[in-house]
């Protein structure tokens, strides 16, 4: 009985078919990859304009820390 069940079901799962050919889900995987690089070609400079604009804020004082931080420049005075 177990060898007529096991039969049956591999007619089943032979009998499913994919949805597309073969090769195209290669094709569909490169055009997913080409798109995510495209994604990170396009924010590929982004590091340099943050890190130069950072460079240009010095938050090393201690009134633009208070300033930073929520706190008014009296602040640091009162402490």
């Amino acid at each position: 009985m177990t060898s007529h069940a096991a039969r049956v079901f591999a007619e089943e799962a032979a009998s499913h078919d994919l949805p597309m050919p073969a090769w195209a889900f290669a094709v569909v995987a490169l055009g997913v990859f080409a798109l995510l690089l495209s994604l990170t070609w396009a924010f590929r400079g982004n590091a340099k304009k943050h890190a130069a604009q950072d460079e240009h804020n010095d938050h090393s004082t201690p009134r633009v820390q208070a300033h930073a931080h929520g706190g008014t420049m009296h602040d640091q005075s009162e402490h």
